[in-house]
Parts: C-alpha cells; structure tokens; sequence
C-alpha cells in the first residue's frame, strides 16, 4: 500500500489567502468578523528580508514585499487560520486512503 507524505514544517507560511476566505465563509464566519476581523489581520501585511553579513558588518535588506501567502506565527488567531484552511484535508483525499497525521521526527 501506498502513501502520500505532507511536510507541514512551513504550514503557516503556505496558507494561501485566496483559498483561506472562501473556507472561512464555508464555516460561517462573514460580515464584519470576516471583513474587518480575519481579511485585515492577513491582508494587506508587508515583509522584508534582512541579511546581515557579520563577516565585514555589512547588512543587506531587500525591498518590501507584500504577504500574500501565509498567517501570522506567534498569535492566537493563526493557528485557527491554519485549522479552517486544512480541516477538509480528509475529505478530498481519495475514499480508499486513510489520512494519519503524524509529528515530522527529526533526527
């Protein structure tokens, strides 16, 4: 038997915005806790990269970009983010496969 293997080490970082609203709102969530609460906590967020050369202290920074994939780390609410994006994961695996979701064990 076979298997399918999801890495789910940079899960957050993968969370498309375009497919996340739409689940939101499969599970209820629209007016304003959707609007104001979930789309301006994910939209409209920037990053930049900073590398910092500690050899001749040089420090490079790229320019801002905006974040159009992923949810915020270290919060309350992207974890549940997360959840909601992947909680019909199950059901659109194939009938005759059965998803296990095991911890990633690093040697």
């Amino acid at each position: 038997m076979g298997g399918i293997f999801c890495d789910l080490t940079k899960a957050f970082d993968c969370v498309d915005h375009d497919i996340l609203i739409p689940k939101i709102e499969k599970y209820g969530i629209i007016g304003k806790g959707k609007e104001e609460l979930i789309q301006s906590y994910i939209n409209g967020r920037y990053q930049r990269v900073l590398i910092d050369n500690k050899t001749n202290h040089n420090a490079a920074v790229s320019n801002w970009a905006m974040i159009k994939h992923g949810v915020p780390q270290g919060s309350v609410l992207g974890p549940t983010l997360f959840l909601l994006y992947i909680n019909d994961l199950p059901a659109v695996i194939n009938k005759k496969a059965i998803p296990v979701l095991l911890p990633l064990i690093q040697a």
